[in-house]
């Protein structure tokens, strides 16, 4: 008996040791990428998750600041937690590491972290090349079909 619990610890440690990092993204989020290049070469950005605006509670929508005491709450968006805000900068770094936007890394400005909408608005360690100009141009909201590496 104790070695079958040992045994189902150890494939239990092994399997969260292996998480790839990105959260998320298996859910109906869209994530998005918005990038600026300024004419001082600065590279800013904006990391976005967020909850499709149709399947948002209409509650929520129109009065965000309004609770409806009778109403219960509806699942959806994510469960926002202690380790939300490191699986979003996990996320982020992934994606402009991917999309090849900041290649030393970033500074984080601000974020905001709720239910349905999640952000990290931040600008890249290393300035704008001609070539990133040519790529990124002054500014665009890229999609995961920009950063996903194809098989």
């Amino acid at each position: 008996m104790g070695k079958v619990v040992i045994f189902t610890l150890l494939v239990s440690m092994i399997i969260g040791c292996s998480s790839t990092g990105r959260s998320y993204v298996e859910t109906e989020m869209a994530e998005t990428l918005e990038v600026e290049i300024l004419p001082n070469t600065s590279k800013m950005f904006t990391y976005r998750l967020r909850w499709p605006e149709e399947r948002i509670p209409s509650h929520i929508r129109v009065a965000r600041g309004g609770a409806n005491p009778g109403q219960e709450f509806a699942k959806g968006g994510v469960d926002v937690g202690r380790g939300t805000y490191e699986r979003l900068l996990e996320n982020t770094a992934y994606v402009i590491e991917q999309a090849g936007y900041c290649r030393d890394g970033f500074f984080e400005l601000d974020r905001s972290i709720s239910r349905y909408h999640l952000w990290v608005r931040g600008e890249c360690k290393d300035s704008a090349t001609a070539a990133d100009q040519h790529a990124f141009g002054a500014k665009q909201v890229l999609t995961p079909e920009h950063w996903r590496k194809s098989p």
